[in-house]
C-alpha cells in the first residue's frame, strides 16, 4: 500500500510507465544543446584558405543546399586548378588507391615485371 502510495500514478499501465521513464531518461541525452547567447552572426575566418578547385579564396564563394541534403560548393570564376596526374590504381569512387588496395597493387605489378 505505502509503495502504490509513493509510486506510480493511477493512468497507464505498466507498458506505458515503461516508456515514460525510458524518454525521461533519454530526453537530457538527445535534446538540442542551447543556443549562443548575445553573439551576433559568425565571423568569417581570418584565414582566408585557397578553394580546392578554383583556387580563389573560399569567402567568394558560394555554398547551396539541394533536396538530397548533398551541398554543393560554386565557385565564383570558371577557372580551375589542374588536376594531379596520378600514377596507379583508382579505387571504387575513382579517387587514387591507398592502403591495402595499393599494397596488393604493387605486389602484382612486381610478379608481373619479373
Amino acid at each position: 500500500m505505502a509503495r502504490d502510495a509513493a509510486g506510480r500514478q493511477d493512468d497507464g499501465n505498466a507498458f506505458t510507465h515503461f516508456f515514460d521513464r525510458v524518454d525521461r531518461a533519454l530526453t537530457p541525452v538527445f535534446e538540442s544543446p542551447p543556443g549562443p547567447t548575445g553573439e551576433g552572426p559568425p565571423a568569417p575566418p581570418k584565414d582566408d584558405s585557397p578553394c580546392p578547385v578554383c583556387g580563389d579564396p573560399m569567402h567568394a564563394h558560394r555554398f547551396v543546399e539541394e533536396y538530397g541534403g548533398n551541398i554543393i560548393l560554386i565557385c565564383p570564376t570558371e577557372r580551375r586548378l589542374p588536376e594531379h596526374d596520378v600514377q596507379g590504381p583508382f579505387n571504387e569512387l575513382g579517387m587514387p588507391a591507398s592502403g591495402r588496395r595499393l599494397e596488393k597493387y604493387e605486389a602484382s605489378a612486381g610478379e608481373q615485371g619479373e
